[in-house]
């Protein structure tokens, strides 16, 4: 089996996921090297970003008017760039 291969997992166990490493990275748990936490947690970070930057693009096209149109493209420019510091 290759290891590029992905998995979808439900969003709420993702979030779950998220916390538990929110939670070990806040409290400076101390890891063997082999475990690669942080390089784990950057992935997954990583893939909230992407997840917050496909919602904010969503908002811009479900946005009602010209001023929510206008606060969620900025939203979706800010995280974007935000993305390009990674």
């Amino acid at each position: 089996m290759t290891e590029s291969r992905n998995v979808q997992i439900p969003l709420t166990l993702f979030k779950k996921i998220m916390m538990v490493f929110d939670y070990l990275i806040i409290k400076d748990h101390a890891f063997p090297s082999s475990c690669d936490v942080e390089n784990i947690y950057s992935e997954l970070c990583e893939k909230q970003l992407k997840l917050n930057i496909r919602t904010a693009y969503t908002n811009t096209i479900l946005a009602k008017d010209d001023n929510q149109k206008g606060l969620a493209y900025a939203n979706y420019n800010k995280l974007k760039n935000q993305r390009e510091l990674y």
